[in-house]
């Protein structure tokens, strides 16, 4: 995979991503245009992540901007984010003229999954592709540190469908790790990975996704991204990923409320 490769996959993997996002989260909607995609999620109105943006390309996202503001305010959203690439000068400069904060910088990572190491002791997984919904929220709440509820209204069931599939691993009598693989087109994007703390440092995470990515080869997806925080990339380039640039996060957020 070569760097233009990677930028190319962005928008249609994101875009399924936020679409199967949207479908299991509690009264969670996509927002369309020509170009644009987007997840509004008005029950968790301060959560940037699960109202996310992700566009084609500059021209297109101008002109969604003025909509998508008004989408969000009429939801009761009150932090949305946008994603872009740290190579796309034109839609940082765009967004940034229009209030948002550059609040993250995950890295863009991706690679062929035929070039994916095998990690030892995939036998020794115990893991489910039907995750309990239970389950599932629990890994994502104690992984990413958000309250019970948070996760519970951002997943009011278990992502799913013909390109969607999620696994959960079990140790110990209980669920501690968790991921998503979404297809779209030949291109299997890796999301919601958690572990929770207790379990860290077990390589439950590097085996959980690569099980899953052969899942997705099998079915035709010939390479992966993923956008990698600074906790998960060394998971991530152990398993074979290399980086591409950051995938920027530009957040708007109303001044009355404070960051999540």
């Amino acid at each position: 995979m070569t760097a233009d490769e990677f930028i190319a996959t962005q928008f249609t993997s994101l875009a399924a991503w936020m679409r199967a996002a949207a479908t299991a989260g509690v009264g969670s909607h996509v927002y369309e245009r020509d170009g644009v995609t987007a997840q509004v999620s008005p029950a968790i109105p301060d959560a940037s992540l699960f109202n996310s943006i992700t566009y084609r390309d500059a021209d297109a996202l101008a002109a969604a901007l003025p909509e998508l503001e008004s989408v969000y305010a009429a939801a009761g959203v009150r932090a949305w984010t946008v994603w872009v690439h740290q190579s796309d000068a034109a839609a940082a400069e765009l967004v940034r003229k229009a209030g948002h904060v550059l609040d993250s910088t995950p890295e863009g990572m991706g690679c062929a999954i035929a070039e994916l190491s095998a990690p030892d002791s995939l036998d020794e997984l115990d893991y489910t592709a039907s995750p309990p919904l239970a389950d599932l929220q629990v890994v994502l709440a104690e992984g990413y540190g958000y309250p019970l509820e948070l996760a519970q209204r951002a997943v009011g069931t278990v992502p799913s469908g013909a390109d969607t599939f999620v696994g959960v691993v079990r140790a110990e009598g209980r669920p501690v790790c968790t991921a998503q693989v979404t297809i779209a087109g030949e291109d299997a994007g890796v999301y919601t990975v958690a572990t929770i703390p207790s379990a860290r440092g077990r390589g439950f995470a590097r085996r959980l996704q690569y099980v899953l990515l052969q899942r997705a080869r099998e079915l035709g997806a010939r390479t992966t991204t993923l956008q990698a925080s600074k906790l998960g990339a060394p998971v991530y380039t152990a398993l074979g990923y290399q980086s591409y640039g950051a995938m920027n996060m530009w957040e708007r957020r109303s001044p009355r409320t404070s960051p999540s």
